[in-house]
């Protein structure tokens, strides 16, 4: 299972005290610093703990020759011009530790070490996805988000899985022998999170080509994309049947028949919430490295409304040149805010986004290659499935 590597800086503000203790003393003629306070920048106000990004003022004797600065065993950014003898402006690392000791570090320039108590607040775990939400039991899977920090468990359910590995973003594990509609649980040194989504799941069903989407029973009302049968399908289905478009020498042409399919006027039955509050998210098969094109994914309301995002997954720093394929089947999760009003070929200004999601009519997914520098596509190979609209705020 290849790593995603997700970045993300989270700036908070509080209060700090602390008592002191040097620990070692390498240097008989520099004066060894002494902590006797630290305190938040913003208000003068003692604290003995801080959160990720957190500015914090240490005080006390015979700073000046202080050159490092841990917490815990992450090294903090020490401006010099942030440094006098009785005080140090510092801001505590967005960067979750090795080994949590609960403690601030001072390294003079000729070794001394000065060691004092103070807690690192680690934010609780925030799960974005699983890399499939919809894998068999016994595969390996990944749970994907940040604050992975001194992870102790992770359940599927209430079962607990086996950890295969794990870093600070990812969490790669072995699926259990029974998987249901499940929510994830991950169990760590800033918290317990329960995820938002639920694996295989069906409420908020818009196109997974196995329900019918039309009035009249058809899987999709219009569009010649190719819907593929399990029994015919020379790749693992995801959940069914689904769509793909699997060419050669696609044309730099904006509209093609068998690149598109669309629901036309359909009641999903889907329930009320604003944009804010749901994810539109829908499983991937990338099986030939893909970067060039887009799919234009269109919402429209009962309202005639239109509202429109650009799928490209290649279009971003690192696969461009290169083309983004994925292991298997993924998961993408798009913010339904993402999706902006649309209308006479342009976004509308200001922009406008989905009061509520019951009032969705039609879902059109249409690939495009119709950029004004467009070449000819070698080779292209995506599969899509399980269209959805889900809960994007995490259970409590």
């Amino acid at each position: 299972m290849k790593s995603i590597r997700i970045y993300y800086w989270l700036w908070l503000f509080a209060v700090v005290s602390l008592a002191c203790s040097i620990v070692s003393c390498s240097d008989d003629t520099e004066t060894a610093p002494v902590v006797t306070n630290i305190r938040i920048i913003a208000k003068d106000s003692s604290i003995t703990g801080g959160k990720f990004a957190q500015e914090v003022a240490i005080q006390g004797r015979n700073l000046g020759s202080v050159r490092e600065i841990w917490f815990n065993d992450v090294k903090a950014v020490l401006i010099p011009t942030y440094v006098t003898d009785d005080n140090i402006l510092v801001k505590i690392p967005s960067e979750g530790p090795t080994e949590v000791t609960n403690t601030v570090t001072l390294v003079t320039q000729s070794g001394n070490r000065v060691t004092v108590d103070f807690e690192t607040v680690l934010p609780p775990p925030l799960i974005w996805q699983l890399y499939n939400e919809y894998a068999k039991a016994g595969t390996e899977n990944m749970v994907l988000g940040q604050y992975f920090f001194d992870v102790q468990k992770v359940l599927i359910g209430d079962q607990e899985v086996q950890i295969l590995s794990k870093t600070s973003t990812a969490i790669t594990f072995t699926m259990p022998e029974s998987v249901g509609q499940d929510h994830v649980t991950v169990i760590a040194a800033g918290g317990t999170t329960v995820s938002a989504f639920r694996l295989n799941e069906t409420v908020g069903n818009m196109v997974d080509f196995d329900i019918p989407a039309t009035t009249w029973g058809s899987d999709v009302c219009w569009g010649d994309a190719e819907r593929i049968d399990p029994a015919n399908s020379d790749i693992a289905p995801v959940a069914g049947r689904y769509t793909r478009i699997r060419q050669v020498d696609l044309p730099a042409t904006g509209y093609q028949g068998n690149w598109v399919i669309s629901t036309c006027y359909f009641d999903f039955g889907l329930a009320p919430g604003a944009a804010a509050d749901r994810t539109f998210r829908f499983e991937a098969y990338i099986g030939e490295p893909w970067k060039a094109g887009m799919y234009v994914i269109l919402i429209t309301l009962e309202s005639g409304e239109a509202f429109r995002y650009e799928w490209k997954p290649w279009d971003v720093q690192g696969l461009r040149d290169s083309g983004i394929k994925t292991d298997g089947w993924m998961t993408f999760a798009v913010p339904v805010t993402a999706f902006r009003k649309y209308a006479n070929e342009a976004y509308v200004t200001p922009e406008a986004y989905i009061e509520d999601v019951s009032k969705i009519r039609d879902l059109r997914v249409d690939f495009t290659n119709g950029a004004t520098d467009a070449q000819k596509i070698p080779v292209h190979f995506v599969a899509l499935d399980n269209f959805r609209m889900v809960n994007s705020r995490a259970v409590e």
